[in-house]
């Protein structure tokens, strides 16, 4: 109810975190009917929707077939490799990198599919936005209007 309610405030771009995790206590069941009334909620606000995932991508991709969402999905904190960034792009999601990341999945999502973030720690986007251009090898200006262009297709912002 609680969620539903911060949804219709105009200052909430996104709902997140929602996923799956395979590393904590909860039945992946139940996780999963949770997950996919936060996808329903995402659509019915047209809201993107932030996704925690840890070893359950093969259940995320199902749900994600299974409702076909038209708002963006973004993969938060993500440190897969190339082969998982390639596969979760192919389905249109999107790759959010923080500090600690795989360089060669960084160049499989970028131009269209990268998004930066600090959650993981604590530091300033400037941080990692000269880590993702040193990983490109671009200059951090070029780095930040094409991240410009993303953040505005994903959060319309």
């Amino acid at each position: 109810m609680l969620l539903t309610e911060a949804l219709f405030d105009p200052s909430v771009i996104a709902l997140g975190e929602a996923g799956l995790d395979k590393s904590i206590d909860a039945p992946l069941s139940l996780q999963t009917e949770v997950f996919t009334e936060q996808v329903k909620l995402s659509e019915a606000f047209r809201k993107p929707l932030v996704i925690h995932c840890v070893k359950a991508w093969d259940e995320l991709l199902a749900v994600k077939k299974d409702l076909n969402p038209q708002m963006p999905w973004v993969i938060h904190g993500f440190r897969g490799n190339d082969i998982l960034a390639e596969q979760l792009i192919r389905k249109g999601l999107y790759l959010s990198f923080g500090m600690k990341f795989n360089p060669k999945a960084l160049r499989i999502a970028w131009p269209d599919y990268v998004l930066p973030e600090t959650d993981e720690a604590d530091i300033a986007i400037e941080e990692v936005y000269a880590d993702i251009a040193n990983a490109l090898d671009m200059s951090i200006d070029l780095l930040a209007l094409t991240l410009r262009k993303n953040v505005k297709a994903v959060f319309s912002v």
